[in-house]
């Protein structure tokens, strides 16, 4: 590789910064050559031959160049029912969550957040245990986000190849997908329950109203300690008394400032 396809530590530092107070991810010396990879293709993409002029165009980041660093930057592993304690947990527990949280019943209404939604499977798994496990009287409203738009995007065609790694129990496939050749496609009576939306955790929350459930699952591990306790707090204020944070299973709020009552690991309730 000659000098100009690679990248030196001064401009990967670069970069770094740019991520880090863009989006709050922290990326170590172990991704520089993984930055280099995917700049390089984007590089090529965009007709420019040098890292510092590229990384100029991407500090805007209103534009279109910006989006697609961002697409190929983030990590978007996910699968259906992945971390499945969680959804068993909602579906054992449906009656003590509502009991917990007079808002939903009061409006009639359970409203989710899948803060880092990917391709959607976590926000249509969530769909299809609230519509299986929660009354049929309250409405289900799933606010599904992402800060890329490419995944969002997929997640928007609702189609899907299932892997070894989507642990969908038969009935929930029969009953909510539907299998064109080999791919399965969510059902519309599951897909009009959630509205997806690009939207930067490092953003001002904008919410007018408050969720009763909020997921943000291997997430945090990519922030550092100081990024990771201010978004605890802003989760914190826009769950309602009662309402349950629900994290991943390689993250912990030990050490963290934080106002949640622990009910189990990755597990967390908004106590008012």
């Amino acid at each position: 590789m000659n000098k100009q396809n690679k990248l030196t530590q001064e401009q990967f530092e670069k970069f770094r910064d740019l991520v880090k107070e863009k989006l709050g991810i922290h990326l170590s010396e172990s991704k520089k050559e993984m930055v280099q990879s995917k700049a390089l293709r984007l590089m090529r993409e965009a007709q420019i031959s040098c890292f510092d002029e590229y990384y100029k165009l991407i500090c805007n980041a209103k534009n279109s160049y910006w989006a697609s660093f961002v697409d190929h930057i983030t990590i978007h592993k996910t699968n259906f029912f992945r971390e499945d304690n969680h959804f068993n947990f909602i579906r054992d527990k449906i009656h003590s969550i509502m009991d917990a949280n007079p808002r939903i019943v009061r409006n009639r209404e359970i409203r989710v957040w899948s803060s880092a939604c990917s391709t959607g499977d976590e926000a249509y798994t969530i769909a299809m245990v609230l519509k299986e496990y929660v009354p049929p009287d309250i409405n289900i409203k799933i606010l599904a986000t992402d800060v890329s738009s490419l995944v969002i995007q997929e997640a928007q065609q609702a189609e899907y190849v299932l892997d070894r790694e989507d642990l969908i129990n038969p009935y929930f496939l029969q009953k909510y997908f539907k299998k064109i050749g080999n791919i399965y496609k969510i059902k519309d009576e599951i897909k009009n329950l959630v509205t997806f939306r690009t939207f930067n955790l490092m953003d001002s929350f904008p919410f007018k109203n408050n969720f009763d459930i909020i997921f943000c699952r291997n997430v945090m591990i990519y922030f550092n300690p100081e990024v990771q306790e201010k978004l605890i707090k802003k989760f914190y204020h826009i769950l309602t008394p009662g309402g349950l944070l629900f994290i991943g299973h390689s993250e912990s709020l030990t050490q963290r400032q934080y106002k949640f009552k622990y009910l189990q690991p990755t597990i967390y309730i908004n106590t008012g």
